[in-house]
């Protein structure tokens, strides 16, 4: 009558008796979002995906919804549903890094692997090209970053040979929370966070363990220097002269003009060696023994007052020694950056990224040598500053920076709540531990 087809009204009733009511998708999108999250810290753009604890799985969280909304009765399948549907969620934090320029690699040679079975006989040739110039570019970024390794590895076995000399490196844990317990609360509250900074002695396996919370030091380059500056001087052997350090190229703590600086004073103004050589890995190639070691510590282990942590750190390794483990205060930490703008330049005069290998010698007091490649050609700066301060001191004196941290870090209130929430699952000493922290 109207020359239109009429509409299939299939599905478009209202007589669903299992529907989910707006209501009820509201609590389970908020018990999702309740868990702490973390996002990918090594995309190389923004994604929406969103990283839960490796504790959890979709099973313990429906579980737990129960627990929390006993008057919602919503099946696994439902709970599931929803959360893959409206949720792009992982779980197990993203800690490891990969390399950008192999995962590029793999994906274009997976393209083209494609591309060429769809491609009569005679254009394939020209995949195949393509195909053997990207294996081999991948071949010569692997060698390039195998040069770290190879240079690692003989700086080991150099101070194997002599005392003069010695190879370390170093690196941060990723942050243990406490108190960590097994009661479901963990899941929704946050955590105090502990850091554990590392430092392999490469020729003798020895490796020692700076442990502190986050009210009482942060993870910057002062923090970084502060605990190399009382490695160096109250466990590195005092008949070493020349030291080969290895560790990543976080900007923000290993890779900067503060650690520069302060390799160059460890040298040419404490006097305490003569060569120090820093190599830095490429991108996603960078393991390290540290990460050895941090994974020998049980990460699930049962803590409630912060100090545990460090006995689970002592009990972690016995051969070939245990791991020295020391408990930082305040006192580690000094101000570096502020003491080192009055005897070396504030700014940087080269970009650091590009930079591969960096040296200080002795014989140069006045200059930082650095190189953008494993094998290319040394170039260098002037480091000092001739404005500088002057002081006058004795021979083998040297002035201190000022402590970095006149306080306590204070943490956030909602952190602050979360712990005391968290207390009461503990005991009497470590409830007044977190009742005491300082927090805005």
């Amino acid at each position: 009558m109207t020359g239109i087809a009429p509409k299939n009204k299939r599905g478009k009733h209202n007589t669903r008796p299992r529907k989910l009511s707006p209501e009820v998708l509201n609590i389970i999108h908020g018990h999702i979002k309740s868990f702490p999250n973390r996002s990918s810290h090594y995309g190389l753009r923004d994604s929406s995906k969103i990283y839960l604890s490796e504790d959890l799985n979709m099973k313990k969280m429906h579980k737990l919804f129960e627990e929390v909304h006993p008057q919602v009765k919503i099946s696994y399948e439902t709970y599931r549903t929803v959360l893959e549907r409206d949720f792009n969620i992982s779980f197990g934090y993203p800690r490891t890094d990969t390399c950008s320029t192999c995962d590029q690699f793999m994906a274009k040679k997976r393209v083209l692997l494609a591309e060429k079975l769809n491609k009569r006989d005679n254009e394939t040739k020209k995949i195949e090209r393509l195909i053997e110039k990207i294996e081999l570019e991948n071949t010569v970024h692997k060698s390039q970053a195998e040069q770290f390794y190879i240079r690692k590895k003989a700086s080991k076995l150099e101070s194997k040979k002599s005392k003069e000399i010695e190879a370390i490196c170093f690196d941060f844990s990723k942050n243990l929370p406490a108190p960590n317990l097994s009661t479901n609360d963990v899941y929704y509250k946050r955590q105090l966070s502990i850091y554990a900074f590392n430092i392999h002695i490469l020729g003798n396996s020895q490796s020692v363990f700076y442990v502190y919370p986050e009210f009482v030091g942060k993870k910057g380059s002062d923090d970084v220097a502060s605990l190399i500056h009382h490695f160096v001087y109250n466990f590195l052997d005092e008949k070493v002269k020349s030291l080969y350090l290895f560790c990543d190229s976080c900007p923000g703590q290993n890779k900067n003009f503060t650690i520069f600086r302060f390799l160059h004073h460890l040298v040419n103004i404490e006097k305490r060696l003569d060569f120090i050589k820093v190599i830095f890995p490429i991108r996603g190639h960078s393991y390290l023994e540290c990460d050895k070691n941090f994974g020998l510590v049980n990460q699930k282990t049962k803590v409630e007052h912060p100090k545990e942590w460090i006995a689970a750190f002592e009990n972690a390794r016995s051969k070939p020694n245990p791991f020295i483990v020391l408990d930082v205060t305040q006192d580690y930490f000094r101000g570096w950056t502020k003491h080192f703008d009055t005897i070396y330049k504030k700014k940087c005069p080269i970009l650091s990224r590009p930079i591969k290998e960096i040296k200080v010698e002795k014989e140069h007091p006045h200059l930082l040598y650095y190189r953008t490649s494993y094998n290319g050609a040394w170039e260098n700066f002037v480091i000092t500053s001739p404005k500088s301060r002057k002081t006058k001191l004795n021979n083998n004196e040297f002035e201190l920076p000022e402590c970095c941290y006149r306080d306590l870090i204070q943490i956030s209130k909602e952190k602050f709540q979360d712990l005391q929430h968290l207390a009461q699952f503990c005991g009497p000493e470590a409830a007044n531990f977190y009742s005491s922290i300082p927090h805005k």
